[in-house]
């Protein structure tokens, strides 16, 4: 304990010198210090954030190298904790070495460093190298506001500090330009950061243009029939728009905006009008070459939030901040306009430095995870705050793409012998920050476009991607296994690349891309592809289904385009039942080859839109109290929903031991806490987690509820006692794998007899930062989510829609195609306290 008690004492006598060269006013009155772990254990993170410590970040245990943690000590805390660390040489009344629960585990102590505080995986930058820095904040170690303090330094030191910064949370972010060296000084100051990361800043994109086609156009303006102003939306935020482009002015209704000071909604680049079109249109192509009427029934929006400028050297703009303004902009105007209307956010914007993101939270997507959930924008001179509690009637569905791989050359894609394989490319090319954020619905590229022009110069040329294929352009989380991002939600057409006959050149063309709208007047008719095109797609589909179903919520509509994807034969490979048409793989083998790459497939507009007399779809949309306050003054969990299902039971028990599928898709959005203190327990990146589960055949309802009362209250996704059913083979992915981030699809597969004699589908919460951290504005607030089921019948000519629609009171249009409106509850519902 010696080595640990001079540790810290050193590290004490090292904070003192620094801070004495440190102005009066912004001397710190404590210090940070770093806390090894010994090899292969773990460090008491809850009880290191007690007693007057703060918990500023962790390092997790990573090759050689052990867990880590960067805790603040006031100086008149030193000695209380050193006293304690002495204590450990000493035993309780019960044998038991004292503070064991703080100290067992530490290895070493000793003052925090610059290069301690670094967050990011990529080593740290050169310290006598001036750029930009990120640095987080926790108004807990100071009295006084760390980012005025960090304003007031720049000015001394002459060091550039952003206009702008950012409440996100508990934490406060503000960027700095200067050496490491330079702001090494910061320890020292009341201005000492938790973390430091590396900024992503807004940077210009690039659009690939086509030759117009002037007369296609003008017949289609004839034929189009513009939705009403207050119709749903897509959103379109991105390098804005062509307002006076004549597809798109009559969708616009003015709403064209800029969050790019000194900029306005024009479009200098393309990229922002060509995603316009396809938001409003989907494929253009197919409405050019018609002949009939187009009838909309969703409007546009546009923010521009690039414009090919990263901001002034004495003020960039983050993501975040430029993403929370436009998302204020919108909404400001649409408050205006007057009545609410729904709308759907749709960013093709990524992070390109760098190889993708690891997973991990970052200011960005923890602000989009933040603006879903339903928290307040407000705009001041200095910051964007992202401001209170969530609110679920301030939902926002926000769709951003996975991120392209660019520049892609034959070469890298080679095998050993010799052929050209673009998925192992894709599947090593990381997501891009957003991406990761749990509450976006994240979209992917997969393509069916293989045809090749007729041309005379692009004879012998062959598409790279099969059709089904996943796009050459889309990147994946399946090097991402292991951790908690599974990414993407869905795919969508992202376009193809042609390869010529002697495979060296991979090239892009109009035949395989999306047709769109461009910006020029001369230049009218444009084409897009990878993951921006199919981000677009996505938006409409969502916007489409808003105006459908205009009940549903954000969450809800989020949850359907998941619910409604499906494999191509060609994403899921040989491995395919022939019976079934699902995957002949193990749960981990499905994860990595399938759902990390394709998410849960394409979501159709048919499927979206309608239900088939033997596959119906029903939508629950509710809310529930996950946690409650006890009179011992802890917190507990609250409230457990059973679902009991509207099983057309005579038909089920009919069929027998005929096969059915039951879809399960449960969606609901967290309240972030980004700060990487740990992912677990207290520090849990999601404020709550919901789990749905479902009655076992012979099981009975109260035993069902006292087995899911224990798992909630274990938080555990597989107890022992649940793993023959809930984690057993009719399930395709499983509890383990299912439960990740704020969105779990899953499907189950068995014989009509089981599934008629389960009939109860359980939603519970199960732990989250608002329990753990007893936050009590927090405690007792009730959150939103949507459930959504569907049972199929495969090749059985049994009509399943219908005695459904009779039970829950929902008319009866025809067969066999049935249009209905998704019911929003079943017909039984009932709340239990725990």
């Amino acid at each position: 304990m010696s080595r640990l008690v001079n540790g810290l004492g050193q590290a004490r006598d090292e904070a003192v010198d620094v801070r004495n060269e440190v102005l009066e006013p912004y001397r710190a009155d404590g210090f940070a210090v770093r806390i090894e772990a010994a090899a292969d254990h773990a460090l008491a993170l809850e009880a290191l954030d007690r007693s007057g410590l703060t918990l500023m970040s962790v390092h997790p245990p990573v090759d050689q190298s052990p867990e880590d943690a960067l805790v603040w000590v006031p100086y008149e805390k030193v000695a209380d904790f050193s006293r304690r660390i002495q204590e450990f040489t000493q035993n309780t009344p019960t044998g038991t070495p004292k503070q064991a629960g703080l100290v067992a585990n530490m290895e070493r102590v000793q003052r925090a460093l610059f290069k301690h505080l670094w967050q990011e995986d990529e080593p740290l930058p050169p310290m006598d190298e001036r750029r930009w820095w990120e640095l987080w904040f926790d108004p807990r170690i100071a009295e006084s506001d760390p980012v005025a303090t960090l304003r007031e330094l720049g000015a001394e030191n002459q060091w550039p500090v952003a206009e702008v910064a950012l409440a996100v949370g508990e934490r406060l972010i503000g960027h700095v330009h200067a050496s490491g060296d330079e702001l090494q000084a910061l320890l020292g100051t009341n201005a000492c950061p938790v973390e430091i990361r590396r900024p992503t800043f807004a940077q210009e994109l690039h659009a690939v243009d086509r030759s117009f086609q002037h007369a296609l156009v003008d017949d289609l303006v004839e034929r189009v029939e513009a939705a009403a102003p207050d119709a749903p939306t897509v959103c379109v935020l991105d390098t804005g728009v062509s307002q006076e482009h004549p597809l798109l002015k009559p969708s616009l209704h003015g709403r064209a905006h800029s969050a790019v000071p000194l900029h306005t909604a024009a479009d200098r680049h393309g990229h922002g009008t060509e995603m316009a079109g396809i938001a409003l249109f989907g494929d253009l192509a197919p409405a050019l070459e018609s002949q009939g009427p187009v009838v909309l029934t969703h409007g546009l929006e546009s923010v521009k939030i690039l414009d090919g400028v990263t901001g002034s050297a004495a003020s960039p703009r983050t993501y975040a901040e430029t993403t929370a303004n436009a998302v204020a902009a919108a909404e400001i105007e649409a408050v205006s306009a007057g009545p609410p209307r729904a709308r759907v956010f749709s960013m093709a914007v990524t992070n390109q430095s760098g190889d993708g993101t690891d997973g991990t939270p970052t200011l960005w997507s923890a602000a989009l995870d933040a603006l879903a959930a339903g928290t307040d924008v407000e705009a001041h001179d200095d910051r964007i705050e992202l401001i209170g509690a969530p609110d679920p009637d301030a939902s926002r569905l926000i769709v951003v793409s996975a991120g392209n791989i660019r520049g892609l050359e034959p070469q890298q894609i080679r095998t050993p012998e010799g052929h050209l394989d673009h998925l192992t490319m894709c599947d090593l090319s990381r997501i891009e920050e957003p991406a990761q954020a749990h509450n976006v619905l994240t979209v992917g590229a997969f393509t069916e476009l293989t045809g090749v022009p007729e041309d005379p110069s692009f004879a012998g040329f062959r598409p790279l991607a099969e059709s089904g294929q996943l796009s050459p352009f889309s990147r994946t989380s399946v090097a991402l296994t292991g951790k908690p991002v599974v990414k993407p939600d869905i795919v969508m057409e992202g376009g193809n690349l042609l390869v010529d006959p002697g495979e060296t050149l991979l090239t892009p063309h109009d035949v395989v891309s999306v047709t769109t709208t461009g910006k020029d007047f001369f230049r009218q008719v444009s084409s897009a592809n990878a993951t921006s095109s199919a981000t677009a797609q996505a938006a409409r589909l969502a916007a489409l289904a808003h105006a459908t179903y205009p009940g549903l919520t954000p969450e809800a509509v989020r949850g359907l385009l998941v619910h409604e994807a499906r494999w191509t034969p060609d994403m899921t490979g040989p491995g395919l039942h022939t019976s079934t048409g699902r995957p002949r793989l193990a749960k981990k083998e499905l994860m990595k080859q399938v759902i990390r790459r394709y998410g849960w497939g394409v979501p159709t507009t048919e499927r979206v839109l309608s239900s088939a007399a033997n596959a119906v779809t029903l939508i629950v949309q509710s809310q529930l109290v996950p946690f409650q306050k006890v009179p011992s003054g802890g917190v507990r969990l609250a409230e457990l929903h059973l679902h009991e299902l509207p099983w057309p039971l005579e038909q089920l028990q009919a069929l027998g031991a005929a096969t059915v599928e039951l879809r399960v898709t449960l969606s609901y959005f967290i309240e972030p806490n980004p700060g990487r203190r740990g992912m677990q327990g207290k520090y849990s990146y999601a404020s709550h987690r919901l789990r749905f589960a479902i009655r076992a055949p012979g099981e009975s309802v109260d035993g069902f509820e006292r087995r899911i009362t224990a798992q909630a209250e274990a938080e555990s996704d597989t107890p022992a006692h649940a793993k023959a059913f809930e984690g057993g083979k009719n399930w395709l992915v499983g509890p383990q794998g299912r439960n990740q981030g704020s969105l779990h699809s899953d499907i189950w597969m068995g014989s009509a007899a089981d599934l008629a004699d389960c009939g109860v589908l359980a939603v519970h919460p199960s732990g989250g930062w608002w329990k753990n951290n007893n936050r009590t504005d927090r405690v007792g607030r009730p959150v939103r989510y949507a459930l959504l089921i569907s049972l199929t019948t495969e090749e059985v000519e049994t009509d399943l829609y219908t005695p459904i629609a009779n039970k829950i009171g929902v008319p009866v249009l025809g067969a066999p195609e049935v249009h209905s409106e998704i019911s929003t509850s079943l017909p039984v519902q009932t709340e239990i306290g725990w």
